[in-house]
């Protein structure tokens, strides 16, 4: 029998007026499951209480963690499982008021109570692909589910969240209009930036660079395989509104390798270097302006989901 560690954002149940915690701890009383809450009131804190939750729970071979609360929650637990156990637990999340397109891609819902069924119904693990960035003195690692941006696009982001007028068209549904707005301020002020790649033992120069994305693709080419897939890279190294809406199509009918100033790599571990400060963001979160002296990679790691145990219906209805 399954041991599932619950880690529930406590900052989220101050604010959980609708009960959904409430709820699924009344289903999982009612199907009898093993489980364990713990409340966590500060990230800092998440490596210590894993592994106190971890050490006194017995049968540890079967234990399955799960988070509750923000996807920022759950990858926070995830660094501290693979940082701190030389196997792997299994883990599962359970977002609230929040959609995640790495959660959209493999099939579970943003309904709290049906992703807890998809959870229950798994009867064993399922392995996707991560993407990780890790900083070249090993001091420091961030994992993404879906993409790293550096560059215009980010920029974009940023503009918009800092911005109170753009915030406010967005408040009123006018997003379009903001990222219009957003999007001129960068093409006008953006500046180019140098970046160097290692791909393998082959050293790649880009002297003016607007943009940068890494894809992570999370179904893994060969089923109940653990071997990773290859991160997808793309440089853009010539932007403007022009080339921009000329990208946004190369990229629709998938013809961008035939477009001259974007370059694209396939590998499981790039080494991507950036020496002057730039706006980034990992799965739509804005990060400070940094510079980039990092390895990318990919891994793979087990999920406790069924995710197709639940109906197409149930899956939609948030």
């Amino acid at each position: 029998m399954k041991n599932f560690l619950f880690f529930i954002d406590n900052h989220f149940l101050k604010s959980d007026s609708n009960s959904v915690w409430g709820t699924l701890e009344s289903e999982l009383q009612r199907q009898a499951i093993n489980y364990k809450a713990v409340f966590i009131s500060d990230n800092r804190h998440i490596g210590d209480l894993l592994k106190k939750t971890l050490n006194n729970t017995e049968d540890k071979d079967n234990i399955v963690v799960v988070s509750v609360g923000p996807s920022t929650l759950f990858l926070d637990i995830l660094a501290k499982l693979r940082k701190n156990n030389k196997k792997q637990v299994p883990i599962a999340f359970i977002l609230i008021n929040e959609k995640n397109n790495f959660a959209t891609k493999i099939g579970v819902s943003s309904n709290p109570v049906t992703a807890l069924k998809q959870i229950l119904n798994s009867v064993h693990p399922t392995s996707y692909n991560l993407g990780l960035v890790e900083n070249a003195q090993g001091t420091n690692e961030q994992i993404f589910t879906d993409e790293l941006i550096v560059g215009f696009s980010a920029y974009v982001t940023s503009l918009i969240k800092s911005s109170k007028f753009y915030s406010l068209l967005v408040k009123y549904h006018l997003t379009f209009i903001a990222e219009f707005c957003a999007m001129t301020d960068a093409f006008i002020n953006q500046e180019a930036f140098s970046v160097t790649t290692r791909l393998s033992q082959k050293y790649n120069f880009f002297k003016s660079s607007f943009s940068i994305h890494v894809k992570n693709q999370p179904f893994l080419d060969a089923e109940n395989s653990a071997e990773p897939n290859n991160l997808q890279l793309e440089i853009i190294t010539n932007l403007n509104p022009f080339s921009y809406w000329f990208v946004i199509l190369a990229r629709k009918f998938k013809l961008t390798s035939k477009v001259p100033f974007v370059h694209s790599f396939e590998q499981k571990k790039i080494h991507l270097v950036i020496n002057s400060l730039e706006f980034s963001q990992i799965d739509n979160r804005q990060l400070i302006n940094k510079f980039y002296d990092a390895y990318l990679k990919s891994f793979s790691y087990p999920f406790w989901f069924d995710v197709d145990s639940v109906s197409i219906s149930e899956k939609s209805n948030s």
